[in-house]
């Protein structure tokens, strides 16, 4: 199984001020985040959004994977994808894999 390319980052400049007033001026770095099923394997990455309706949130709940929480995809399978979630493993088949948006961290 191929995955596409990972997304270029997008760069933001930030420019706080010191108490002085002088502008300080640095770039940030931020990625869009990805569809979980073409995420890199082996990598941490951080949930960021969960497309879909709240039956389907509520189950990802329930199997302990709530916005924020860092999830590694293990392996693929036969379409499902399976994660290392804290010291346990899960199985997410393709559509719920599509459904969840995450970004390396």
């Amino acid at each position: 199984m191929r995955l596409e390319e990972e997304a270029e980052p997008t760069r933001t400049i930030v420019q706080p001020l010191r108490p002085e007033g002088e502008v300080i001026t640095r770039v940030a770095e931020h990625r869009e985040p990805v569809p979980l099923w073409r995420a890199p394997s082996g990598v941490p990455l951080r949930v960021e959004a969960i497309q879909a309706d709240k039956a389907t949130e509520k189950r990802l709940l329930s199997m302990g994977v709530p916005l924020g929480t860092v999830v590694e995809i293990v392996h693929r399978r036969g379409g499902a994808v399976v994660l290392a979630v804290g010291g346990a493993r899960l199985a997410v088949g393709h559509d719920m894999a599509r459904r969840i948006l995450v970004e390396p961290l």
